[in-house]
Order: C-alpha cells, then structure tokens, then sequence
C-alpha cells in the first residue's frame, strides 16, 4: 500500500468528492452493464453528478485506481468503477493505528496533543 499515493489522490478536492460519491454506493447508476444492488458506477454516473468534463473525470478516476483506491472493470462499452474495499479497510486501519499513536505517545499531562 502506498500510503503517499493514497493521500495525494485523496488530498484533491475534486477527486476526493469522486471517490467520496463512489464511496456510498447509492445503487443508481445509469450504466445497463451495472445492476442496481451494486455500489459501482460508470463516468456517464460522474458526469451526471458533478460539473466536471468527462475527460476531466476520467483522469481523477484512473489516479484513484493507480493509488489503489478504487478498481475499474470493463463491461461491454462501459467502464465500471468501484471502491476496492480491501485497500479502504486497510487505508483506514492505517490511519487508525497513527490516531491510537497519537493518543497513547503524545498526549501532555492534561490529555493534549503539545503545540509545536
């Protein structure tokens, strides 16, 4: 897992709305190769959601597959995004782990993290 990776794509406002929408997975995708149970979407979806140019979509979509993020699948002529659930779990286990750092190693005698 590269964690520097999976910070910068989600570090960006509009890619982060993205994955953000994939994330909750309302079953409403337009794409017939999609069926309504699953939490997946296509860039017709995106377009339909966020005032952005396909192209622009595309590309916030293939950082978040190179950093792990999400999986892209192709059905037909569609291709299909969805969340990759185990990198998530493991990205949010992750960052879990440096809160309970945090909690554990630098808290003062009062409970708070020192100011630098």
């Amino acid at each position: 897992m590269d964690l520097v990776a999976i910070f910068k794509a989600l570090g960006q406002p509009q890619r982060y709305a993205l994955f953000l929408d994939l994330l909750k997975g309302d079953g409403s995708s337009c794409c017939a190769d999609v069926a309504p149970d699953e939490s997946a979407c296509c860039v017709i979806d995106f377009t339909q959601r966020h005032r952005l140019a396909q192209s622009t979509i595309s590309h916030h979509l293939q950082v978040l597959v190179d950093a792990g993020l999400i999986t892209v699948e192709r059905r037909g002529t569609y291709r299909v995004y969805q969340v990759n659930q185990p990198m998530w779990e493991s990205f949010q286990r992750h960052v879990a782990s440096l809160t309970a750092c945090v909690d554990t190693e630098h808290r003062g005698a009062m409970g708070q993290i020192p100011h630098a």
